[in-house]
């Protein structure tokens, strides 16, 4: 006699499948069955499992693992949303502010084989394209690049209505383009207790630049102020507006010492509005007029200078009196010798305004050598030759020199001098130096000899630092060799025994994506700025820090935090008198 013994189904195991056929249902003591990972998994452990005797299966140590892919790849100024990198796992690509994701793919898949679908794409800058055009404006800045700036201004006779200044922000130009509106000035009778007469043909609904009004009074009043007034580019009357006031008289002009009032009471102060006094001045013989208008007498009574009497051994005079302002004219006694610096001189209020001198000029300049590296340049006249005053010769350099002076033109002076102390100078620099990925460039000139420097931004470091600068060598930035920003990374933090680290996601935009995920402890490295969080499981409470911040190659605070438990976490006791 004998016990049939028979076993329930086979437990399933993860990512596996069993080879028991369809048809069979029960399982007697002996019977095996053999477990086969799913594709896309790799097994680990014994893979076979028999029904006992006691009804029992025996236990299969399979594990079927997904296949890693690794990571996919660096996606230059841009990132992926996935944190994950074994199958069936997709990633998704974003590209930074001012960058356009280029490629056929936006996803990958980590495939079956263990390779990644598709391939990486590539974040390339966004153009704005062409700056809009404002009528009647113009852009002095026409640069259209991610970042750059255009500025507008406008024609004569518009302002500018809007900002001023645009930026390539994202494939746009931000804000809003502005408008060049006409400039106008406001009605000038608003302000005038008189009449306005338009004198130019336009529409008294608007007074545009060069409008010209003129202001009448009634009779019982004077104009105080300009009659004529003009629409100025400012959109102000130039000169201001009038005023229409009571009749006023002037205050009589006070004379100099060398002028007198003809036919004139001196003891009469004070002049009607629109008479006239004539007095004479100085040396001169005719009589000048002097008016009262609106309060204010003109023109302004001049100083009334005196002439000048001349005598000078060295030169001869034209004459022997000047008039004041007069030019006085001279030749020097000595024929070898010519007036020094040749300046006019006036006769100023009985004085001359300058000594006249004499001097002797050489007659010829030289035409000197011009050396440089054991060099001679090229000149016009030939070295060692004679020209004369007020001529000039040019010279060239070559071997990566240029002129002192941008052309190269030297004169010959009245005083035997060059104008120019002629030499070559190593060539500057026509271009600003060359600039760098993720990071700037700092230089003051690009004359020879100067030297830019190349700095990181942050989360960045040089990868070589023998190359941080440039030199401009006759005309070139050398070496041309330049240096990189390489992205600064944090090691693996560790594990967190009895906890789970986690790292946050930046990008909030995301919404399909949680705000932080598990960190995996493969993966070896944490760019910069990246912060991770501490939890720590149940019973377990945290000490130290609840997170770390990945901070130019270094986790911060430094402070490692630790789960214990929490029946070992000192309670926080406050006691009260």
């Amino acid at each position: 006699c004998f016990i049939l013994v028979f076993c329930p189904r086979p437990p399933d195991i993860a990512n596996a499948v069993n080879d028991i056929p369809s048809s069979i249902t029960t399982f007697h003591a002996g019977y095996s069955i053999q477990y086969t990972c799913l594709t896309g998994f790799v097994g680990n452990g014994t893979t076979t499992s028999e029904c006992a005797f006691l009804g029992q299966w025996t236990f299969a140590t399979l594990k079927c693992i997904p296949i890693d892919c690794g990571p996919p790849g660096v996606l230059r100024d841009g990132f992926l949303s996935g944190e994950r990198f074994d199958y069936p796992n997709i990633i998704a690509f974003f590209c930074n502010d001012g960058f356009e994701l280029v490629g056929k793919h936006t996803t990958r898949a980590c495939q079956e084989n263990g390779l990644w679908s598709g391939s990486m794409p590539v974040c390339q800058k966004k153009s704005c394209g062409a700056p809009p055009l404002v009528t009647h404006g113009e852009i002095i800045q026409p640069d259209r690049t991610t970042n750059d700036t255009v500025q507008y201004t406008c024609e004569d006779g518009y302002h500018l209505q809007g900002s001023s200044i645009l930026k390539c922000l994202a494939g746009e130009w931000q804000p809003k383009s502005p408008v060049c509106e006409p400039i106008t000035c406001k009605d000038p009778q608003t302000n005038f207790n008189g009449y306005v007469e338009l004198l130019s043909n336009q529409n008294l609904s608007q007074y545009s630049i060069d409008s010209i009004v003129k202001f009448h009074c009634p009779n019982n009043l004077t104009l105080k102020g300009s009659r004529v007034s003009k629409c100025h580019v400012n959109g102000s009357w130039v000169p201001n507006i009038p005023i229409c006031a009571e009749p006023i008289s002037c205050s009589i002009p006070f004379l100099p010492p060398t002028a007198r009032y003809v036919n004139h009471d001196p003891s009469m102060k004070i002049m009607k509005d629109g008479s006239r006094l004539e007095y004479v001045c100085g040396h001169l013989r005719h009589r000048r007029r002097v008016f009262c208008r609106q309060g204010k007498t003109f023109p302004r009574v001049p100083k009334c200078y005196i002439g000048c009497r001349v005598h000078n051994n060295e030169v001869l005079f034209s004459k022997r009196f000047y008039r004041h302002k007069e030019i006085v004219e001279y030749i020097c006694k000595n024929n070898s010798s010519s007036p020094l610096n040749n300046e006019t001189i006036r006769c100023i209020n009985g004085t001359l305004s300058k000594q006249p001198t004499c001097r002797k000029v050489p007659s010829m300049c030289t035409v000197p050598h011009i050396l440089f590296l054991r060099n001679i340049a090229t000149t016009t006249i030939p070295a060692g030759t004679l020209f004369q005053m007020g001529t000039s010769f040019s010279y060239t350099c070559s071997q990566d020199f240029q002129p002192v002076n941008e052309s190269g033109m030297v004169e010959c002076l009245e005083d035997g001098r060059l104008s120019h102390h002629a030499r070559c100078v190593p060539k500057s620099c026509e271009e600003h130096p060359p600039s760098i990925n993720n990071g700037r460039t700092i230089f003051h000139s690009t004359m020879h000899s100067s030297i830019a420097k190349y700095r990181c931004f942050p989360g960045y470091r040089l990868e070589n630092h023998n190359f941080t600068t440039v030199t401009c060598q006759y005309g070139l930035w050398l070496p041309k060799e330049l240096p990189k920003c390489l992205p600064i990374f944090c090691p693996n933090p560790g594990p967190l025994e009895h906890g789970t680290i986690y790292v946050v996601l930046n990008d909030e935009r995301i919404s399909a994506v949680p705000t932080r995920s598990e960190f995996r402890s493969y993966i070896p490295t944490v760019n910069h700025g990246r912060t991770i969080e501490f939890e720590c499981d149940l019973g377990y409470g945290l000490q130290g820090p609840t997170g770390l911040t990945c901070v130019h190659g270094r986790w911060l605070p430094a402070e490692r935090p630790s789960c214990v438990p929490e029946s070992h976490i000192q309670p926080n006791i406050v006691f009260t008198g």
